[in-house]
């Protein structure tokens, strides 16, 4: 195994630790046991276990940012009424596809070191000015759109959330039937 393969499965092992059973579980010797290694090698890849855990943060947050920055792209070849739906299908294709990278960002795990939560509040602001944006780009005399922001950056966060404590009952293809029915209801009360 390459270096960096032996490194990539390191932080594969500590995420599937941290997913399952949360920070406090990923220990140095659990995660060397699991990858077959000797735990002096996590010290030399990572300096030490918080090294390891910055690194696993900052990968999965580069990995939820590229799955939003997808999501969110060609919408200005959606109809503007869209928009919004379009971004929240790609985002829940992304949850889908990547659940523990998302479950990482939306059910924060005991024991978080504070750098998930500076990625959190990083990654909050990036979402808040794509909303801004985008309300304002559909209506420039909105009533204040950091409010609106706020609220669909709440909505869309309980439903992820939502989605991914109760697949069945939450499933895709029910979010994306309530939220296309909202931004209609929301665009065109009339109909």
């Amino acid at each position: 195994m390459t270096a960096e393969a032996r490194r990539e499965q390191i932080l594969d092992i500590a995420h599937a630790i941290v997913d399952a059973e949360g920070f406090h579980a990923a220990t140095p010797n659990r995660i060397a046991e699991t990858a077959g290694v000797d735990r002096s090698l996590i010290y030399q890849k990572f300096g030490d276990l918080a090294g390891l855990f910055v690194e696993l943060i900052d990968r999965e947050a580069a990995r939820a940012g590229a799955q939003f920055a997808e999501a969110i792209s060609g919408l200005d070849a959606v109809a503007e009424d869209q928009s919004l739906v379009a971004a929240f299908d790609g985002v829940l294709a992304a949850v889908d596809a990547h659940p523990a990278t998302w479950r990482l960002f939306l059910f924060p795990p005991q024991g978080a070191p504070p750098e998930l939560y500076a990625r959190l509040a990083q990654s909050e602001a990036v979402v808040l000015d794509f909303f801004v944006r985008e309300l304002l780009r559909h209506n420039a005399e909105l009533h204040e759109p950091e409010y609106t922001a706020r609220i669909l950056h709440a909505a869309g966060r309980e439903l992820l959330q939502m989605h991914l404590r109760d697949p069945q009952n939450a499933s895709a293809e029910r979010l994306r039937t309530f939220v296309r029915r909202l931004g209609s209801e929301l665009v065109d009360p009339g109909r």
